[in-house]
């Protein structure tokens, strides 16, 4: 009986412990992809919304 107990709480370890890696892998690609669209981006910081200064004072 202790062996069968010991085996499950390896297994249930592993299990806890590969789910563990796979999410923190899925989070690490989620992060590269902001960070390349950010690197990637072409009108981040582009004035097309700049408004004009009041009438008269231009």
């Amino acid at each position: 009986m202790k062996k069968i107990v010991s085996i499950a709480a390896v297994a249930l370890m592993a299990l806890g412990l590969t789910t563990y890696v796979i999410e923190n892998t899925a989070n690490e690609f989620d992060f590269m992809k902001d960070l390349s669209t950010m690197l990637a981006c072409d009108g981040c910081s582009s004035n097309d919304d700049r408004r004009d200064p009041p009438y008269g004072k231009a």
